[in-house]
């Protein structure tokens, strides 16, 4: 990584590149605490360094530069090594202070912070009744905090060193609300390296929702002046609601890259909020997240890129080969969730215009909402080729049912040159059928049919004589795409409820299977008179 700086900006609104003036009063009634013994004692980790005591500020010492917030819960083996570095961090001109949140921790966990804050006079700890989420621990230090700025820390999580005076310093230059420092992972945790690969000085909006931790550096004042705080109730994607708030409020957000700055871990446990949502719950973290980049200060194109790619890294990645091995109690509320989320962004803002041909099918299998297309999308083996079917009319005439809808080349196919339908019961083809394609009207800029290849209405014709055997048969489609021939794919209905055909006291019924294919289905009650018209039927056969 370089420390070069890219000054190429991409708000379009005008920013500073000087401090930010005069800076605000400490808070009232955020007392450190009083167990402050001599700093220099050998349980200290770096003897020959002395990092003031905040209780210094009062008798003419340097104000707080920065105030490191820590929130635990439970997990006294790796806070201690967290604190311990934190603490040792040092401002040119100024002091640091470290706050570690206790929330309400049950083991050793507060043992180890006394002995802590015996070690090291800038450590406080304010111990609260569990919250059970890591948003109310990070508001409370976030009030108590003196500094000039704030960065937010876990404590399973460690800082590469005395490194955050360097980013300070950057801050106070460059005049930035918001710092992304390098951030790198450990044991497994995955971080964006592309993120970091250089300093910019105004930083891209594509790079800066790649990077949704809240292990940043903020200027305090402008976290108070816009109100900005963490999502206090349980929610997932708390850290990106607030970043992304964060970004779209600042005047100006900086990326360091010149070292190293912070390592996150995957220790597998430990964490406030690592437990698991339901996926209304997580569905509405991604909805809030995703509010702050519907507008803002970045140029449009720019903004909806960034938005396109948040958006298919927390909704669109989730549908992948081992979607459809879950529970279906798990896949069909987010099934429902995603569908939401693509109505109300990713079709308005049309951000399927940046994505790859097995995303964009993503996007037009939950506009649809019908389990079987999503998962036969989801299918690696569907992958090279896919057209999905979905019935909106069944109407009878004379003998015969027709079914009308419309089918979508979706993934590899670019077009649909056949389509037939294939009744099955239970692993046995008993007929099929062609159908008639038929041009569809313009579609508008944010229809689902816009996210696929090619789309087009059918009509295809049954005659009842392949139904009467049997009552109750699956549907399904087979179509050409003009180059190769695909797989069958389940039909699904375009709607949730049954559709029904009457003539003549007869009823066939298009009814939804657990999973939204279809089945057709001639009632019971028609069975007998439907037999009068065997005859009939089987000379429509021939």
């Amino acid at each position: 990584m370089t420390g070069k700086a890219n000054s190429t900006s991409s708000r379009t609104r005008s920013t500073s590149s000087t401090s930010r003036g005069p800076r605000r009063s400490p808070r009232p009634g955020s007392n450190p605490s009083s167990a402050t013994p001599d700093p220099q004692s050998s349980s200290h980790p770096h003897p020959a360094r002395r990092t003031p005591s905040v209780n210094e500020k009062t008798a003419g010492a340097d104000p707080v530069r920065l105030s490191i917030v820590i929130p635990v819960f439970n997990n006294p083996s790796h806070v201690r090594t967290a604190v311990d570095i934190a603490a040792a961090q040092t401002c040119d001109d100024g002091l640091t202070e470290v706050i570690v949140i206790d929330d309400g921790s049950t083991d050793d966990t507060p043992q180890v912070l006394a002995e802590a804050v015996a070690r090291h006079p800038n450590v406080r700890v304010i111990r609260q009744e569990n919250s059970g989420w890591a948003g109310g621990p990070r508001n409370t230090g976030l009030d108590a905090a003196r500094g000039d700025y704030v960065f937010f820390h876990d404590a399973d999580d460690r800082l590469d060193g005395d490194c955050l005076g360097t980013a300070v310093s950057y801050a106070d230059a460059q005049g930035s609300d918001v710092v992304l420092v390098t951030i790198e992972g450990r044991g497994g945790r995955h971080t964006h390296a592309d993120v970091f690969a250089d300093t910019q000085d105004e930083g891209d909006i594509r790079r800066l929702v790649r990077s949704n931790y809240s292990f940043k550096l903020f200027r305090r004042s402008f976290l108070h002046d816009h109100d900005l705080r963490f999502p206090a109730h349980r929610i997932r994607l708390e850290d990106a609601q607030f970043c992304f708030r964060a970004y779209a409020a600042a005047s100006k957000v900086s990326i360091l890259a010149d070292r190293s700055y912070y390592f996150v871990y995957d220790h597998g446990g430990g964490h406030i909020s690592q437990t698991g949502t339901a996926p209304e719950l997580h569905a509405q973290g991604i909805r809030e997240s995703l509010l702050p980049l519907t507008s803002g200060p970045w140029e449009p194109e720019l903004r909806r890129e960034a938005m396109a790619d948040w958006f298919r890294r927390v909704t669109l990645n989730r549908f992948n080969d081992s979607f459809d091995g879950r529970r279906v109690e798990f896949r069909l509320p987010w099934i429902a969730e995603s569908k939401k989320l693509v109505d109300e962004f990713c079709l308005p803002s049309r951000l399927f215009e940046f994505y790859s041909p097995l995303n964009r099918a993503r996007v037009w299998s939950l506009s649809t909402g019908i389990p079987a297309l999503v998962e036969a999308v989801s299918r690696r083996g569907n992958r090279s080729r896919l057209v999905a079917v979905e019935v909106d009319r069944a109407e009878l005439t004379g003998v015969r049912l027709v079914l009308e809808g419309r089918a979508a080349a979706l993934l590899a196919a670019e077009d649909i040159t056949a389509l037939t339908f294939v009744l099955r019961r239970g692993d046995e083809d008993i007929a099929e059928f062609a159908a008639d394609l038929l041009p569809v009207a313009a579609t508008s800029a944010d229809s689902p049919d816009a996210a696929a290849n090619a789309v087009k209405r059918f009509r295809s014709e049954i005659p009842l004589k392949a139904l009467l055997a049997h009552g109750t048969v699956k549907v399904y489609a087979r179509a050409d795409t003009g180059t190769e021939e695909t797989r069958a794919v389940r039909v699904g209905l375009a709607d949730t409820g049954v559709l029904s055909a009457r003539r003549w006291g007869l009823r066939v019924e298009v009814t939804p299977t657990s999973l939204g294919g279809a089945n057709l289905h001639v009632a019971s009650g028609a069975r007998a008179f439907a037999k009068r018209l065997t005859g009939l039927g089987r000379r429509s056969m021939r």
